[in-house]
């Protein structure tokens, strides 16, 4: 991620993260490591949880401009990328009212801070769509964004940083996975693209979820899964499933 950052020039870089497990992973230090060894100086956000709030998002805006953040590394799950994704549109289109950009393309040209993803699931493909989630637990809502402007400008799959994942958690992401393949293929926006991506998706998850589930260590059946939900999430951005989903 080091020699990434620098390349797309950031120079003070926010690193997004989810809970104890990419702490216990050593994850999270070996980004920071990365970082450093490049010379470039970083800070945290940790703590997010599914379905991610908004007062995660809040926190890590305030750390952001306290600190002049040229940069996000998001280091997880949807939830982490999605969070990671709240951050960067309401720096980039200064304003402190995040619910003021909820919506279908609200989101102006501004100057989007680089963002990459590193995705340590796969199941929500959020590393390759334009499309954020985040909850607010006061209104007791999901509010959805959705912008071109919201996708990371690159994405690391590697395929070590799901393998720690427990059998539960790799089952339940790699349904997701197969929920965005199945609707992008059958909605009534469905395009060749989509159903390309989405045809592609079905039958690896068929074949290589079970493995992953059952034989974390599979480094195949991992990496099959982390392609399988990049190219599911293609499909679901290029469909237009939106809010039925």
């Amino acid at each position: 991620v080091g020699a990434l950052v620098r390349e797309y020039g950031g120079t003070r870089v926010l690193i997004v993260y989810g809970g104890k497990s990419a702490v216990r992973s050593g994850v999270l230090d070996r980004a920071e490591n990365s970082l450093a060894e490049a010379g470039i100086s970083s800070w945290t956000l940790g703590g997010v949880v599914p379905n991610p709030h908004l007062d995660k998002v809040y926190e890590g805006i305030c750390i952001g401009k306290e600190n002049s953040i040229d940069f996000l590394l998001a280091v997880g799950g949807g939830s982490v990328i999605d969070t990671a994704k709240g951050v960067r549109m309401v720096i980039s289109q200064n304003t402190d009212d995040i619910e003021s950009l909820m919506g279908c393309e609200v989101l102006t040209a501004g100057r989007h801070i680089p963002f990459l993803a590193v995705p340590t699931t796969a199941g929500t493909g959020s590393e390759v769509t334009p499309v954020a989630v985040i909850s607010n637990p006061q209104k007791q809502v999901k509010q959805e964004y959705l912008s071109a402007h919201l996708l990371p400008d690159a994405a690391i799959l590697d395929l070590r940083m799901t393998m720690t994942l427990p059998p539960k958690v790799t089952a339940s992401t790699g349904i997701d996975a197969l929920c965005h393949a199945i609707e992008s293929f059958t909605c009534l926006q469905k395009n060749p693209m989509s159903d390309a991506y989405a045809a592609g998706a079905i039958p690896l998850i068929m074949r290589y979820l079970p493995i992953a589930a059952a034989h974390p260590g599979n480094k195949e059946a991992r990496m099959a899964m982390a392609n399988a939900s990049l190219m599911a999430g293609t499909s679901f951005g290029n469909s237009m499933v939106g809010l039925v989903h």
